[in-house]
């Protein structure tokens, strides 16, 4: 028996890596499943059957057409395509000392989260947890209780497929849900074609590069750890802002690495959709939230978020989070929210069309479609894309990933940091030239 759905998608996407891990072909099908969550999870036709035809119209590695989301969702295009639609931003943190603490930087949506189930706006949000059978891991749950919400509190920097969870969503009147891009598009596709509706209230993270598994049983292998069951406990940004790596194995021993030197093995573990996805602000919530890279926060430690008020109902939502004490928001222009994040917004919204273009000419598979793209890219900034992709082209062999795990994290992270660094010294000129003022067109789609 013929499955189209699931031929078109695993052509289209699987077969042509352009799939975000994001889960929703498996949360909206039976015949689908991951046949290993932690590993670079990857959708297999697991049960007979036609996989739902919702399985491929949600896939955002397919396509996610922002401007007809933008219509759909603040019924207008961006005046920015940097940073999408919004009604105002801030700089931000949460004032309860705990969550702020336990956060990757300023607990907004640890605490935002919280309020919308406590003051019963919602009765359940969909977020991920730590999994107790697999403590290396993460999974998704709908939350309903402060301790599952609190237990979503730090950030996951490896590949989880949180829409995994859709087969449970329809058990709930009303839900606040916590994504990451790509995530989040999936959604607002299921939402145009007139799906969960309950889901009233989404959440997103900045996001920028992240990794797989790999990344964990590397680090774990450099300091002689050979086997991921080992460990009991694993937080990606431990201590204080920005915080740090920090595994806690079941004998008792504790690793610990601090953000930036950890971030050594993103070169080599970066996932394909870090590279393809355009999004960077997660444009496409009510609220979206991002670390404030900026010397004076930076500074002052403790946490301190970039917070985007997007609809109306979002921003109202956090207005009466601050006139309620709860949080603390100071709203700041667009151009200093955007200079926080300028290398990561250029890697996005230039860097991401410029390597997807490269990949639709030489691999000739699959396309990704956003509905609109960057005008007028130089050939500069051709050349700086062109030295990230024999980076990562690099990174990603066998040998160079088993290379580093006999240098010692110390020094690697260190020689990380400064190379870094330099290259964003040495590529800010080009990067940054023009990127404020950037130009985007509106395209169709071919047929």
């Amino acid at each position: 028996m013929s499955d189209k759905n699931w031929e078109k998608l695993k052509l289209e996407v699987i077969d042509s890596g352009l799939c975000t891990h994001c889960g929703s072909c498996v949360g909206l099908s039976k015949t689908l499943s991951f046949k290993d969550s932690f590993k670079n999870p990857i959708p297999e036709k697991t049960s007979a059957g036609k996989t739902s035809e919702l399985s491929y119209l949600a896939c955002p590695g397919r396509e996610v057409n922002y401007p007809e989301l933008n219509k759909f969702l603040f019924k207008k295009l961006p005046k920015n395509w940097l940073i999408g639609n919004y009604e105002k931003l801030f700089i931000g943190y949460s004032k309860n000392e705990e969550i702020r603490r336990n956060s990757s930087s300023g607990g907004i949506i640890t605490h935002v989260t919280l309020y919308l189930l406590e003051k019963k706006y919602v009765n359940g949000a969909i977020v991920l947890n730590p999994d107790k059978k697999k403590p290396f891991a993460s999974k998704p749950v709908i939350a309903t209780t402060k301790e599952q919400v609190l237990a979503s509190s730090q950030s996951i920097y490896v590949v989880t497929p949180l829409n995994t969870i859709l087969s449970e969503a329809d058990k709930f009147k009303s839900l606040a849900y916590v994504g990451l891009p790509d995530e989040v598009a999936s959604i607002r596709k299921l939402q145009q074609l007139g799906k969960f509706q309950n889901i009233n209230y989404v959440i997103g993270l900045y996001t920028g590069i992240y990794m797989h598994s790999g990344a964990i049983e590397s680090y774990l292998r450099a300091h002689g750890v050979k086997d991921v069951d080992k460990v009991k406990e694993i937080k990606y940004r431990a201590g204080e802002w920005p915080g740090n790596l920090r595994i806690e194995l079941k004998d008792g021993r504790v690793l610990s690495t601090p953000k930036f030197y950890y971030n050594y093995l993103l070169p080599f573990y970066v996932t394909n959709s870090s590279l393809y996805m355009c999004d960077f602000t997660n444009e496409l919530t009510d609220i979206s939230v991002g670390d404030a890279w900026h010397p004076k926060y930076e500074k002052l430690g403790q946490g301190f978020s970039v917070v985007a008020a997007r609809t109306k109902k979002g921003l109202l939502l956090l207005e009466e989070m601050k006139k309620a004490g709860l949080i603390e928001l100071q709203e700041v222009s667009e151009q200093e929210a955007l200079s926080m994040h300028g290398h990561m917004l250029d890697f996005k919204k230039r860097g991401s069309f410029i390597r997807l273009a490269w990949k639709d000419r030489f691999v000739k598979k699959g396309k990704t479609f956003y509905g609109y793209e960057p005008v007028g890219i130089t050939k500069k900034r051709m050349l700086v894309e062109a030295v990230n992709f024999m980076i990562f082209s690099l990174g990603r062999t066998w040998l160079m990933r088993r290379t580093i795990e006999h240098i010692p994290i110390g020094l690697m992270g260190r020689v990380f940091n400064v190379v870094r660094k330099s290259w964003k010294a040495m590529s800010k000129p080009t990067k940054r030239k023009g990127l404020h003022g950037q130009e985007f067109r509106v395209i169709g789609k071919e047929e």
